[in-house]
């Protein structure tokens, strides 16, 4: 009720500043039939955009259905029954792109805007700065769909909030922060992409809680980032629930995945067959997973119930031991540098009070780790600090023949 009594307060207000001929940039309300992304460029650093319920299809650029390049705060009215949804206007790759100013060229400069986010011919490979330029970027209460790449895309964004974001039918990814920090998703859902419903890549200081994942590969995917909070979300229904990866073609970007917490979590049921795109790493992962830690270094999984996977409920594993004899096999593959190579092993994680049950009772005969179908899996070169305490599981397997205790 103190929801709707405020935002009816300020669509009053930004009503009468229309009205009397006030300066709307600080507030400004928009009305179907109306350009969200014409607020979106008068809006004063630090703005109010408050969007009526309703479908907006925007037709400014043909790659993006809205760019922000600023801090802002882009609010759709919606109600349970009423949704803001911005649609997919033709052929348009993205839904909601913040970048800064000077990299959004770069959107289109991309054959496709899903990893390895291979470059057009003839376009510049000189890397982007990491340096966040966008600061205070708040979105909430918007649907976002059937955009062929991702839903909500964000890139050096320094304190970020995304809030009753729904993500749906974007291909490759529904709400995917990259190179920021200081942020929160939450209250929020991602279904129908063939890589991951929220991805956090190469970021810092994100909490991702209460929010549903369902119908991707990638429930919820972190990656090559650190001090980064999974809690009290669901997962169910994708191939993979919770992949926390630390991956060797972004580990330039940033050299480590460290200190993830995965507490409180409901992962279930996570079964769907893999329909990531053929040749990517994450099309070798079998289904049936719960929650995978893979090179994962200092972090803790704790209090998740975990249940009902074909395959695995909690997988902690090296990079290195699980690609050997494929194409991402370490001795091969041209990403592996030096550096990547000595920190692939995953050390230093704590597996405690976890409910892990049900799992490994379906697994692929074809999977060629089908000998470690389990509730829980340790495949590690030594115990690397990897320890469990108090989980209550029925099954296990570990290349060390035992669970290390946490000590």
């Amino acid at each position: 009720m103190k929801k709707l009594l405020l935002a009816a307060g300020l669509v009053a207000f930004a009503s009468s500043a229309a009205a009397d001929g006030s300066d709307y940039r600080y507030l400004q309300l928009v009305s179907p039939g109306q350009s969200i992304q014409a607020a979106i460029d008068r809006a004063a650093e630090g703005g109010w955009i408050l969007v009526l319920p309703g479908t907006y299809r925007e037709t400014a650029d043909a790659t993006n259905g809205l760019n922000i390049t600023r801090g802002v705060n882009l609010v759709g009215l919606s109600t349970p029954r009423k949704k803001v949804v911005l649609e997919n206007s033709g052929s348009q790759r993205n839904g909601i792109v913040a970048v800064p100013a000077a990299h959004t060229d770069c959107m289109s400069c991309h054959a496709s805007m899903a990893p390895p986010f291979e470059l057009l011919p003839g376009v510049d490979p000189s890397p982007l700065s990491t340096e966040p330029t966008i600061y205070g970027l708040s979105i909430s209460g918007i649907t976002i769909q059937n955009f062929s790449n991702n839903g909500l895309f964000t890139r050096n964004v320094d304190g970020f909030k995304f809030i009753d974001v729904h993500s749906v039918g974007n291909r490759n990814y529904g709400i995917f922060p990259t190179a920021s920090k200081n942020g929160l998703i939450a209250h929020s859902s991602a279904t129908g992409a063939n890589d991951s419903g929220i991805w956090v890549e190469t970021s810092e200081l994100v909490a991702v809680t209460h929010n549903l994942v369902e119908g991707n590969v990638n429930g919820f995917e972190v990656s090559n980032s650190e001090e980064i909070l999974l809690a009290n979300n669901e997962a169910r229904g994708n191939t993979v629930g919770m992949a926390i990866l630390f991956l060797p073609d972004i580990f330039d970007e940033r050299p480590d995945s460290r200190r993830i917490t995965v507490r409180n979590n409901h992962v279930h049921d996570n079964n769907k067959p893999n329909t990531a795109r053929p040749g990517s790493i994450l099309s070798t992962v079998p289904s049936g997973t719960g929650i995978l830690y893979l090179g994962v270094d200092d972090s803790v999984i704790s209090k998740n119930v975990v249940r009902n996977h074909d395959f695995v409920g909690i997988g902690v594993v090296d990079y290195c031991a699980v690609v050997a004899g494929g194409p991402f096999d370490c001795l091969v593959d041209p990403d592996i540098t030096l550096g990547f190579l000595l920190d692939n092993a995953a050390s230093n994680n704590q597996v405690i009070e976890n409910v892990v049950v049900e799992n490994g009772v379906d697994v692929d005969p074809g999977n060629p780790f089908a000998f470690a179908a389990s509730d829980l899996a340790l495949i590690t070169d030594g115990d690397n600090r990897n320890c469990y305490q108090d989980n209550i599981f029925g099954t296990f397997f570990s290349t060390l023949g035992v669970l290390p205790p946490c000590r």
